[in-house]
């Protein structure tokens, strides 16, 4: 069915192996192409959306926010760089285009309109709800961003938003877009909706729980919004079968972002030897999901600036395979957030119940595992039952980069491998040259320069200034 849909005349040129440097519409004649339709189907647009949103949750942000977060490792090529913060702006023009040029914000906001002038409400939904993620996303990664006037054809130079202002602005497009799935429309072919085929039960919870996210990523900042978190999750995903996932196969062109990244960029990045470490210290058999062995059967993983060649990459069954699909938002984040939560507002027992839930049953079941074989906490309060919850949420969101806002938020985990010359994991992602060569109001701003939902945290340890 995917295969028939991709064959349908999309707007977009779908070219989703990696060319250059870049992944997912890279490029800037994607956004020039004189070859380009006028007039397409918005179902045909939607579905381009879709697949370029698969690929900027997963491209090179991603890559570099795990090795920051010392999941992976760049142990070859311009990836040894970036594992000890070495990147210039350049390196991020693709991720910048791909997250607001074609295929991106621009086009979301062309669908929009389409589906609206046409009654097609449901539409306007899930397009609203991708804006949502992916924009949210943005803010995360850079602080603040173009937003309110980011795409204006008469303005080449929109204003940068302040972080809380994307935020705000977004849970009210969670809000309009709750109201749009509600409103539907007379008829919608599931088939267009990669996520849930439309299910207006399985968007409102993928809508809140979004929600609780970006709530709790400012509860650093203002301690209420764990109570609004946890009223938001209450209404969140409930079940494993439920996740907002990307969507991919074995079929040339549809393959997963990792994949296709490891296909043509072979060993330049490896699993980090933070992660390993964890895993292997707690007994945890994830490791054994999440990375394949090297040829002695061990796992080996690589230490900021170590370089390890011998590191063990992705397992190509699972988080490696060309079809596998990544959680973007999930059931059990969505209990981690309840979990943080309810531990934040003096919860603490109900906190700990509903973390050994989330394990065990919850996650054992998910991948397979035998009954007892995670973790389990009793016992705990303040930071040792806060440092569990985050831990556990780190091993369990593998590869999602809202662990870096976690991180931020917490300072859990904490890293005890640092760089060579000990340099402080970043705060942010550095602007685009190409924003910053063109638009007066971007400014460049270093890694440490922390965004706006980032004051500070407690010293843990090594890599929190």
């Amino acid at each position: 069915m995917m295969k028939r849909i991709f064959q349908i005349g999309l707007v977009f040129s779908l070219v989703v192996s990696l060319v250059g440097c870049g992944d997912f519409l890279s490029g800037p004649n994607l956004d020039t192409d004189p070859n380009r339709a006028v007039e397409v189907p918005v179902e045909n647009l939607l579905v381009g959306m879709q697949v370029n949103s698969y690929g900027v949750m997963g491209n090179h942000c991603n890559r570099t926010v795990m090795m920051w977060m010392q999941q992976m490792a760049g142990v070859a090529q311009h990836y040894t760089g970036y594992d000890i913060y070495n990147q210039t702006p350049r390196e991020f023009d693709a991720e910048w285009f791909d997250f607001y040029g074609g295929g991106g914000l621009r086009d979301m906001r062309v669908i929009q309109a389409e589906a609206l002038s046409e009654g097609k409400r449901t539409i306007v939904a899930i397009t609203k709800m991708w804006e949502a993620l992916t924009m949210s996303t943005v803010a995360d990664l850079w602080g603040d961003v173009p937003y309110a006037e980011a795409i204006n054809p008469n303005n080449k130079t929109p204003r940068y938003d302040k972080q809380l202002a994307v935020h705000s602005a977004i849970l009210q497009l969670i809000d309009s877009a709750i109201e749009d799935i509600n409103a539907g429309q007379s008829f919608f072919d599931g088939q267009f909706d990669f996520t849930y085929a439309g299910n207006k039960a399985k968007w409102i919870a993928a809508a809140n729980t979004l929600k609780a996210r970006i709530l709790l990523n400012w509860a650093e900042v203002d301690r209420g919004k764990y109570a609004q978190a946890l009223a938001a999750a209450q209404l969140g995903i409930g079940k494993d079968a439920d996740n907002w996932k990307t969507r991919h196969s074995d079929t040339v062109g549809e393959e997963a972002t990792w994949w296709q990244f490891e296909a043509f960029r072979f060993g330049y990045v490896r699993a980090g030897k933070f992660m390993i470490d964890l895993l292997t210290a707690d007994n945890d058999p994830r490791l054994k999901v999440y990375f394949a062995p090297d040829r002695t059967g061990k796992y080996v993983g690589s230490a900021p600036g170590q370089f390890n060649g011998d590191a063990v990459p992705l397992n190509p069954q699972t988080f490696g395979a060309k079809s596998w699909n990544t959680d973007l938002v999930s059931w059990f984040e969505n209990q981690f957030i309840m979990a943080e939560c309810e531990h934040a507002t003096g919860k603490t027992a109900e906190a700990l119940n509903r973390l050994n839930t989330v394990i065990q049953p919850g996650l054992e079941a998910k991948w397979g595992l035998a009954a007892g074989s995670l973790p389990r906490y009793t016992g705990l309060t303040g930071a040792d039952a806060l440092k569990a919850i985050m831990v556990e949420k780190y091993k369990a969101m593998f590869l999602n980069m809202q662990i870096w806002s976690d991180w931020r938020r917490t300072a859990y985990p904490v890293f005890t491998q640092t760089t060579p010359d000990k340099r402080p994991v970043p705060r942010r992602l550095l602007y685009s040259e190409d924003e910053l060569n063109v638009n007066p109001n971007a400014r460049f701003l270093g890694f440490d320069v922390r965004v706006e939902n980032d004051p500070g945290n407690p010293p843990h340890g090594p890599g929190h200034p």
